[in-house]
């Protein structure tokens, strides 16, 4: 879990498509604080932790921080290999 955000990254709001974008090919906890309020889409949050390994961030879901909404991100449109979305 060495590439999980370091705690400067955690207080700064950003909006969500920049967060992924500094984060390449790498899964993300983001705490949703502004969101659509007719699509529910979430538009910006505080990055939590980010890894390019899935397993990690369902680490830190094992005791999820005290936030109202988390979001678990892929940085990329495309899922790596094996990976797979369901709505």
């Amino acid at each position: 879990m060495e590439n999980l955000a370091h705690k400067k990254n955690i207080a700064k709001s950003d909006k969500i498509e920049s967060i992924k974008k500094r984060y390449t090919r790498e899964w993300l906890l983001i705490a949703v604080d502004k969101s659509d309020a007719s699509t529910t889409t979430p538009i910006s949050g505080k990055l939590i932790a980010h890894s390019p390994h899935r397993e990690d961030i369902y680490q830190k879901l094992i005791t999820p921080p005290k936030v109202k909404k988390l979001l678990v991100e892929y940085s990329e449109d495309t899922f790596p290999e094996g990976f797979a979305a369901a709505f």
